[in-house]
């Protein structure tokens, strides 16, 4: 946690004295920094993972649901990652399109099983009937 701490400040402080000279440094900087801190965080999410994977194996979870779960988290966190920057660099436009593409592409991602949900729920309501 320290080294993700100091990562953000040597990049922030170097951002804002760079704003002064180069705008454009300065973003340059600011993405570098968060490639750096995503790459660490990365780092320790394989382990997390592994423990995702253990325990849907334990219980009998389908492992496509659970990639389906983690391809979600990363679509959420590189969206956020653009748009972060994207508005860094003053592009509203852009940062509020790759909103919409993220919350789209997201929203794919859960369409089949939402699908497989209502189906499981449907064939339970017409046991239950019977």
């Amino acid at each position: 946690m320290e080294r993700l701490v100091l990562i953000a400040l040597i990049g922030s402080v170097t951002a804002i004295q760079m704003r002064s000279v180069r705008h454009e440094y300065a973003i340059l900087i600011g993405g570098a920094t968060t490639l750096l801190l995503l790459s660490e965080g990365l780092i320790r999410f394989t382990g997390i993972s592994g423990a995702l994977s253990s325990i849907c194996t334990e219980y009998g979870v389908s492992s496509d649901l659970l990639g389906t779960v983690l391809k979600i988290i990363g679509i959420a966190y590189l969206t956020d990652f653009g748009v972060n920057i994207s508005r860094d660099a003053g592009q509203q436009a852009i940062a509020g399109a790759l909103e919409t593409g993220g919350r789209i592409l997201i929203l794919s991602c859960t369409l089949p099983t939402l699908v497989t949900l209502l189906e499981t729920g449907a064939a339970l309501i017409r046991e239950a009937a019977s």
